[in-house]
């Protein structure tokens, strides 16, 4: 095989195993979404309902959240997806009810510019989404027009194995909840907060940050996996087999 050749299959691969692998993150991306990334579940079995009992009272800004039931957390907790869903419309409006006859603010002025902050990102990567798309159908486009078999799943450890080696090492080294604050701290601004003690956010307290987020990556990663899995098993058959009808006609 010319040099160019063993250049090429290990960059080509790495291609289509991160453009695979991104298309799969927005779809579990979008199930979770859908499904309200399980807050209920969570709310219920990683000890959010006994933080917000505990932190609730000592609230500086808000009173009463305590209060609550799990039912309206639910549906705070969606009214903030919908929110950072959609350019942060909304934010302002969300409120929650100790008492029947009682409406209060859940976010104040911090927690809403963080979340517009989170929102903006969010914009930015379901704007990029469909331009992924498109690259990942040219990529299988030209598989298919050169006739380039599909990797297999040693070629894709292989060229991904810096990568994941080095993710590895970062969260043993350091822990998940610093590499959690240090991409915090590189992506939003840095006269923005985006870390907020319970007694001052209902919003940190309600998710109970950053354990929730550590969840919901871990679920977000393992759909991901499944659905590249599928989706690669999926076409190498569509590929095997268009090859061997191919070959016998």
């Amino acid at each position: 095989m010319p040099m160019h050749h063993k250049l090429l299959l290990p960059l080509r691969t790495l291609l289509y195993s991160s453009l695979s692998l991104i298309l799969c993150l927005y779809l579990s991306w979008h199930v979770l979404l859908s499904a309200d990334f399980f807050y209920g579940f969570w709310h219920d079995n990683i000890g959010i309902a006994e933080t917000i009992v505990e932190t609730g009272p000592q609230n500086r800004y808000r009173s009463g959240f305590e209060d609550t039931d799990r039912a309206q957390r639910i549906t705070l907790f969606q009214e903030i997806c919908q929110a950072i869903t959609h350019q942060g419309e909304g934010l302002r409006n969300i409120r929650y009810s100790p008492k029947p006859d009682i409406q209060i603010p859940l976010l104040h002025h911090a927690e809403i510019v963080h979340l517009q902050d989170v929102a903006n990102l969010i914009t930015l990567t379901q704007k990029l989404e469909p331009y992924m798309l498109l690259m990942w159908c040219m990529l299988i486009a030209v598989y298919a027009l050169r006739s380039w078999p599909l990797p297999n799943y040693k070629q894709i450890l292989a060229v991904n194995s810096v990568l994941i080696v080095g993710l590895i090492a970062a969260v043993l080294a350091v822990g998940w909840v610093e590499v959690f604050y240090a991409a915090h701290r590189w992506i939003f601004p840095d006269d923005h907060q985006w870390f907020f003690f319970y007694q001052d956010s209902l919003m940190s307290t309600m998710m109970q940050a950053p354990d929730l987020f550590l969840y919901i990556g871990i679920s977000m990663a393992i759909l991901a996996l499944l659905a590249f899995v599928l989706l690669h098993s999926g076409l190498v058959f569509i590929q095997n087999n268009i090859g061997r009808e191919l070959s016998h006609n």
